[in-house]
């Protein structure tokens, strides 16, 4: 199966994603496939970078990182304009880059994931779909209601395996009891003041944890689609989530 990957890194970043792992994304959206193109769309200061070298290298080397995980990094430079006030004004947008060329090469692609919030694409996907490809949307934070529904699937970034690792905790703990994992809450019972969140283990399968509202966090009651990170412990009757924590 052909599979492209095409992330809004600048979108992706500002909505929770900033520590992604590029490696991670990769193998979770390939499996046993070869990924045909993945590209990735940074924002470049061209200005800042011939003033403040530490800026410069530290890009650079960010982008040498990307690479080196089988990505193509297509920059786009910050532009600066001045109001009639005298104010600065800086806008870099990478979006018109990445849906040419997800118009140009999806015809080839039997699979895409796209890894933006903005809805400006929702008619960039439907376009891949009548191409003939399965088109999937993975975000974290904001992401467009009409996005997600005009994908084939939308799975948060917060809940895949390690995409954002967990601070000082394994990679290879995610999914194992006593370790944290993250997950969606997928039914609430208000009356009997329980429900469940499904998350996903390393294996790539989703699981089921029961919790009670009294390990939910002091005022932040259940939200159906609402992100989760907790601790997975175990009962006699299964899977249990403590140490509740709301992400969004």
């Amino acid at each position: 199966m052909k599979v492209g990957i095409y992330v809004d890194a600048a979108n992706i970043s500002l909505s929770g994603g900033y520590s992604m792992r590029y490696d991670v994304l990769r193998d979770y959206c390939l499996g046993e496939d070869d990924g045909t193109r993945l590209n990735t769309y940074l924002v470049f200061d061209v200005e800042r970078a011939r003033n403040d070298p530490a800026y410069k290298n530290k890009q650079q080397n960010y982008f040498s990182i990307i690479r080196n995980f089988g990505y193509k990094v297509i920059t786009k430079n910050v532009k600066r304009f001045y109001t009639d006030e005298g104010d600065e004004v800086v806008k870099a947008s990478v979006d018109f880059d990445m849906a040419v060329d997800m118009l140009v090469q999806g015809p080839r692609l039997d699979k895409i994931f796209v890894l933006t919030g903005d809805g400006d694409f929702r008619r960039v996907v439907r376009a891949m779909q009548n191409f003939g490809a399965r088109v999937e949307v993975i975000g974290f934070k904001n992401v467009s209601r009409h996005l997600m529904h005009e994908s084939d699937g939308f799975t948060s970034g917060f809940i895949i395996p390690n995409l954002l690792p967990m601070e000082e905790q394994p990679m290879e703990d995610w999914g194992r009891l006593g370790s944290r994992v993250r997950g969606v809450c997928y039914e609430i019972q208000y009356k009997y003041n329980f429900g469940f969140f499904r998350y996903i283990d390393l294996e790539g399968d989703y699981n089921s944890a029961f919790f009670h509202f009294s390990e939910l966090p002091e005022g932040y009651p259940p939200k159906h689609e609402g992100i989760y990170e907790f601790e997975l412990d175990e009962n006699e009757k299964g899977i249990l989530a403590k140490d509740i924590q709301f992400i969004c």
